[in-house]
């Protein structure tokens, strides 16, 4: 989507990667010091100052271009801030931005929780992930490998003593505009996406992205059963109209609906793929992951190919495709060998 002429909101030139993508709306894109190397966040006017949709990853570059901003073209500050859900690039800087702004923070109260527990803080939390990744195929020295650092180092972030809770089907006036709350599943345990219907817009956040998928897989904590969710958030977003999709990562795009089904025709395919794989074998959810996405390079892409694989296996087994075999301290796949038809996904 093309930037909307200046107008006095950022008038003159901003040396900052903020610009306007809709009237009173936004994006501000921000550098992430692990995985993906950005994410965009979104300020709407909202009378004297601005509602903040996401909030960016802590690190110095986006600490740094946060102060240019506020002591710039936002110099208004924040009147809300609102979190889509618990990942460090979204939530990162809420409790800076909150105790440099006054801010209030909204966000769920599930997410809120999630949030805590991803700094696995307790010997018992330790044990209990590194168990989990060992009974699906990791080896010992992985599964502490990203227990013991990666997690908290990826995932974990400062997390708001309070928040004000948000609710499915509230309406939030910000400014001008009147956004529907949407609790969506799947990639989180309970994302919030913003729909103004008037403007036919919805901000994502990272549950619809256009140039890449994103992860949906089972973790220590949060979701334990991620695919359905995902899939009824992609119903949910098929029945609306939307013209302007504002997501976490890459640009602004236009084609939410045909999206929507795209990602589900995109996890039809991986589950048909997992089947073929998996064939007369048994497998556990790692030696799956590895037989269709590959060797991993690394323990936290073989804990997320697992995490992917196991969510796929657990829509399998529902469906009666597949069934479990517990050994001692793992767990295997085998195919149901009267499953029939493959497994077909819709939105209807």
């Amino acid at each position: 989507m093309s930037t909307a002429p200046s107008t006095p909101l950022i008038d003159g030139p901003v040396e900052l990667p903020l610009r306007e993508v809709l009237p009173g709306i936004l994006m501000f894109t921000l550098p992430v010091d692990y995985g993906i190397d950005h994410v965009n966040i979104y300020l709407i006017r909202d009378g004297a100052g601005w509602c903040l949709f996401d909030t960016g990853a802590d690190c110095e570059a986006a600490r740094a271009l946060w102060l240019r901003a506020l002591e710039g073209p936002l110099a208004a500050g924040l009147t809300r801030i609102i979190v889509s859900h618990h990942h460090p690039d979204h939530l990162g800087l809420a409790v800076w931005l909150h105790e440099r702004t006054g801010a209030t923070i909204l966000m769920r109260e599930e997410e809120l929780a999630v949030a805590r527990q991803t700094h696995v803080s307790s010997d018992a939390d330790r044990a209990y992930c590194v168990d989990l990744m060992c009974r699906h195929g990791l080896s010992v020295a992985e599964a502490r490998y990203v227990v013991g650092g990666v997690l908290q180092s990826n995932m974990a972030c400062a997390v708001p003593a309070r928040v004000e809770p948000l609710e499915a089907g509230q309406t939030l006036r910000i400014g001008e505009h009147v956004f529907e709350v949407l609790v969506l599943g799947g990639h989180s345990i309970a994302q919030i996406c913003l729909y103004e219907p008037k403007l036919k817009l919805l901000l994502t956040g990272d549950q619809l992205l256009e140039r890449i998928t994103p992860n949906i897989g089972v973790w220590p904590y949060g979701e334990t059963d991620p695919l359905p969710r995902y899939l009824d958030s992609l119903r949910t977003i098929a029945a609306l109209e939307i013209e302007h999709v504002l997501p976490a990562h890459h640009d602004v795009y236009h084609a939410g609906v045909k999206r929507a089904h795209g990602l589900v025709a995109h996890h039809q395919k991986a589950l048909r793929k997992f089947m073929a794989r998996l064939g007369a074998q048994s497998m556990n959810a790692t030696e799956l992951g590895y037989a269709v996405y590959g060797a991993q390079s690394d323990p936290l892409h073989a804990y997320l190919a697992m995490g992917e694989t196991l969510a796929h296996l657990l829509w399998l087994e529902r469906a009666a495709y597949v069934q479990r075999e517990e050994t001692t301290g793992v767990t295997c796949w085998t195919a149901v060998p009267a499953a029939g038809v493959e497994p077909s996904l819709t939105l209807s």
